[in-house]
């Protein structure tokens, strides 16, 4: 089965939040997010954007330390949460390096990112990744997607965080800085738990055919930016 990731172009992001509307509109979770309780949300912090949501680990903490399997690894790559296993322990929410799962004290639940599993399962892209406006969130198949990170990381000098924190996860930010210093967590790194087929620079025509429908629009999105940024600056 494939085996999908989201990589995150910070340097694209607006912080406008239309991922964050969308995600509340797709699980229809309004009253959990008036409290404040994000599925995926972008804090605007005085160094930069942190988008928080889910990194979709490798091999996640939480899988491993729930007590009754609420939390699951699917083979294609989102961490999976069965509101109906979950007896509200909040082990989850302790273990977590990246601090994703949030509490629902009311309904006594958690709430976390799955990935759109669903939407991934009917051959589409994620919500938040097919509302963003600018091309700053993109989809495809992991090898691919991670690939594209560390030539995009290479060729413009940006940092890549996700990669091998905690082992490697399915969510990859890239940055003009650190990313730790606008939000995300410290969170030591490992050896990834598994080899990635390509670690090579393959070209865009390849990364393409790997992705799933949709990932070669948000290329090309990306490219008219770029060029529209140095035309601007002409």
């Amino acid at each position: 089965m494939k085996d999908y990731a989201i990589l995150l172009d910070n340097t694209y992001c607006t912080g406008c939040n239309s991922c964050a509307y969308r995600c509340i509109q797709e699980y229809r979770y309004h009253e959990q997010a008036s409290k404040g309780l994000f599925r995926t949300f972008v804090q605007i912090n005085d160094d930069g954007l942190y988008q928080k949501r889910c990194m979709h680990c490798i091999e996640p903490d939480c899988v491993a330390n729930c007590p009754v399997q609420a939390l699951t690894k699917s083979e294609y790559g989102p961490v999976l949460y069965n509101v109906n296993t979950c007896i509200g322990c909040q082990t989850c929410v302790r273990v977590c390096k990246f601090h994703i799962p949030q509490f629902d004290a009311d309904k006594k639940k958690i709430v976390k990112c799955s990935m759109c599993a669903h939407r991934i399962n009917e051959g589409k892209m994620p919500a938040c990744v097919e509302i963003c406006p600018t091309g700053a969130l993109q989809f495809g198949e992991y090898e691919a997607i991670k690939t594209l990170a560390l030539k995009l990381a290479r060729e413009k000098k940006l940092k890549l965080y996700g990669y091998d924190e905690n082992g490697g996860t399915h969510m990859f930010i890239l940055a003009e800085e650190d990313p730790v210093k606008f939000g995300y967590p410290k969170v030591a790194k490992k050896a990834l738990k598994r080899k990635a087929a390509f670690d090579g620079d393959l070209g865009i025509p390849a990364i393409a055919a790997l992705t799933v429908v949709g990932f070669k629009k948000f290329s090309e999105r990306r490219s008219r930016i770029e060029a529209e940024e140095k035309k601007n600056k002409e």
